[in-house]
């Protein structure tokens, strides 16, 4: 039989995973100009064929393969499909890193790498594990091997769970781009929920079975605004109404961003703004879902300008009244620039223009300032927003100077850190201040104190986002979170810790 047509093989009666080595073939010489050779069989028959028996599987390379001898096929299916894949780096084959390549594009996990002690690996792959032996390429040493096997049989096995080891997939919120058109027409949704047309006509029809029944909007919206099913729905319903909008579609609009139903939230703002029911938080919300809906240059600028709507409306409220004397004058002023940063820095992504870079900077600074203003006399109960402020202009500071190494004479890492939570705070803001003080410990290269405290966060997480109004944790939250170690990956620096992490967020974000 084929490898094509066996995915796993049957030993004594039992059902084997197969992990497919990739590797070079026999001896090759090394690239010290030396008459030195690596005998990679020796490698495979000692340690790695031990090692995944041992671990449970049966290995498969390449040249085992029965049948043609143009192999490219089977290779990319393996590459692909075996639930397991390990790679021997040693010596800088390029075939090796071609196939590496492959493979962790093709699979978030499953991938176990090994590599000559002492090797010098390009910093692409420096974002993964690698488990380094000794062998000088003729003798292996007894010892060595049993350190090896035993090391290699546990990586295997945590493999074989599904474990994310991709730097591709950590780093990259959608791995392959779809650029397809929706076709759902005027209310075609935007965002991660991909409804399908028929639900989306379900979704109307229970807004125009809500439209003639006697049932109150409030008591329809405390029992659905739980699910985006149930939120788009109350959004059709609020859509169909001739006269004044329920006083929830403010809040309803801000759930549908939430969930990422960007497209009906636009539309529902739109409705109250024209209606003048937005106050100035709804203003900041309208300007970020619009930034969603379409991520480009227009869409950043349109936000800005919405953005830019609401600073009239805190000044006509809490007008005549210094900011020192007014703690909830203080914290509107500190939203708002604090929202208007994050668009500034959307419109930086698309320009790349150092004018955009240094705006988006000098407002996050003065959103900082306000916040712990704010902070120090009276009640902001916000401090993961103080902490993704610090971080991002620590961050944009070293992409100004093009220095990764930047030293941080402002003092954000230790402001970071150094941000302690209250019982007063909000829930979800803590959550988010703990993962942000991860990234800054993966940052600083504090990798054990960074995975426990991703450990941790990710066990919080899981009992907060069972309670109500928390539907962004663990969810939106991640992608979020992940999506901004994206943006700053060229700067960010221990690089393989920081991936570690985004694979943690990755894994729950899949739960």
């Amino acid at each position: 039989m084929s490898q094509d047509l066996a995915p796993k093989v049957s030993l004594q009666g039992s059902e084997i995973t197969n992990c497919f080595v990739v590797m070079p073939f026999g001896r090759k010489s090394f690239r010290d100009g030396s008459a030195r050779t690596y005998d990679f069989d020796k490698v495979y028959r000692i340690i790695i064929q031990r090692a995944i028996r041992q671990a449970g599987m049966q290995p498969i390379r390449a040249d085992e393969t029965i049948g043609s001898a143009i192999i490219h096929g089977a290779m990319f299916k393996d590459l692909r499909d075996q639930p397991v894949v390990l790679a021997d780096l040693s010596l800088d084959n390029p075939n090796v890193f071609y196939e590496l390549g492959i493979r962790h594009v093709m699979s978030s996990s499953g991938t176990v790498l090994i590599c000559e002690e002492g090797s010098t690996l390009p910093f692409d792959v420096n974002l993964s594990r690698v488990i380094f032996y000794k062998y000088d390429g003729q003798s292996l040493d007894w010892e060595e091997v049993e350190r090896m096997v035993e090391k290699l049989q546990v990586a295997l096995q945590q493999a074989r769970r599904g474990d994310p080891d991709s730097p591709v997939h950590a780093l990259l919120e959608t791995v392959f781009r779809d650029n397809k058109k929706s076709s759902l027409g005027e209310y075609a949704p935007a965002g991660g929920f991909a409804l399908q047309k028929d639900l989306l006509k379900y979704q109307k029809l229970v807004a125009d079975f809500w439209q003639k029944s006697d049932t109150k909007f409030e008591e329809l919206y405390e029992e659905h605004i739980t699910t985006a099913f149930g939120a788009r729905a109350l959004g059709y319903y609020c859509l169909d109404q001739q006269d004044t909008l329920p006083k929830q579609a403010n809040m309803l609009a801000a759930k549908l961003g939430g969930y990422e139903q960007y497209d009906l939230a636009v539309i529902l703002f739109a409705k109250l703004q024209e209606q003048g029911e937005l106050g100035f938080h709804d203003i900041l919300r309208y300007a970020s879902v619009i930034s969603e809906l379409n991520p480009d240059l227009a869409s950043a600028n349109r936000a800005i300008e919405i953005a830019k709507q609401a600073l009239p409306l805190i000044e006509s409220e809490f007008e005549n009244i210094p900011l020192s004397e007014n703690i909830e004058a203080l914290k509107a002023e500190a939203l708002y620039y604090r929202s208007l940063d994050g668009l500034y820095q959307w419109k930086w992504q698309f320009t790349n223009n150092d004018d955009d870079l240094m705006l988006a900077i000098n407002t996050a600074t003065h959103a900082i300032k306000l916040m712990e203003q704010a902070r120090t006399i009276g009640d902001y109960d916000y401090p993961g927003q103080i902490a993704l402020a610090h971080l991002r202009v620590m961050l944009q500071l070293r992409i100004r100077d093009n220095d990764r190494k930047r030293i941080d004479i402002e003092g954000h890492r230790d402001s970071i850190l150094t941000i302690k939570p209250s019982g007063n705070d909000n829930k979800k803001s803590i959550s988010y201040l703990n993962w942000y003080q991860t990234i800054t410990l993966a940052d600083s290269g504090e990798e054990k104190a960074a995975r426990e405290k991703a450990i941790a966060n990710y066990g919080n997480d899981a009992v907060l986002m069972r309670e109500r109004g928390n539907e962004e944790i663990g969810k939106l939250q991640y992608v979020q979170i992940r999506r901004l170690i994206e943006q700053y990956s060229p700067v960010l620096r221990n690089p393989s810790i920081v991936g570690s992490i985004s694979q943690i967020l990755q894994v729950g974000h899949k739960q």
